[in-house]
């Protein structure tokens, strides 16, 4: 029983870091934008300021539903993100200064809870991580769906520093995350001089 508490409160502490740490880094941009336009152009300050708005309402709307499962208790895990919400992570990096290019391979479907929420994570940690530490603020997500397992890769042309902000959940805690549901992860620089972080996560064959 202390094992599946420390267990779930251990996720927990990792989801609330991933989206704050996403959402402070966006907000961190849009607001260093913001900064820098409000006298020349006030219109895309103005639109900057909207985007921080957003991006912090989510990321409060997220913890919450987070924090929730804390005060039950009962034992139903509070609801978390998949890949299917990708779309909408692209606009809020957009919207941080981010571009990224989104390329999608195989059939689209449903995938095991836990592997749809690390999978969803490993983008977000690793964009969060291009808008963070990368002069080039660029990245591509490719996805590629297998008979037995969701291929995902977050590559960035600058092969800087992407290990995150030391506190253990960037890139140990992608790792971790991978690992948890049986999958390998590779983060690291490329021959071809990109920054990349990529995962092969089994879904059972889960069609």
């Amino acid at each position: 029983m202390r094992e599946r508490v420390a267990g779930e409160r251990l996720r927990i502490a990792q989801e609330v870091h991933d989206v704050v740490g996403h959402g402070l880094a966006a907000i961190k941009m849009q607001a260093d934008v913001a900064l820098h336009l409000l006298d020349r152009d006030p219109d895309q300050a103005q639109r900057s300021l909207q985007a921080i708005s957003r991006t912090a309402t989510e990321a409060l709307s997220e913890v919450r539903s987070t924090l929730a499962v804390v005060r039950r208790k009962d034992t139903d895990r509070a609801p978390t993100p998949g890949l299917d919400r990708l779309d909408d992570l692209r606009r809020r990096m957009t919207e941080a200064g981010l571009r990224v290019e989104v390329e999608t391979t195989g059939t689209r479907r449903e995938l095991p809870d836990a592997v749809d929420v690390a999978g969803y994570r490993l983008v977000q940690e690793s964009l969060t991580n291009v808008l963070r530490h990368s002069e080039q603020k660029i990245a591509t997500v490719r996805l590629r769906y297998d008979p037995d397992a969701v291929v995902i890769e977050v590559s960035n042309p600058d092969a800087g520093d992407h290990t995150g902000d030391g506190t253990g959940f960037g890139i140990r805690g992608m790792a971790e995350r991978v690992g948890s549901v049986g999958g390998e992860f590779f983060a690291g620089r490329t021959p071809d001089g990109r920054f990349t972080v990529r995962a092969s996560l089994p879904t059972g064959g889960k069609a």
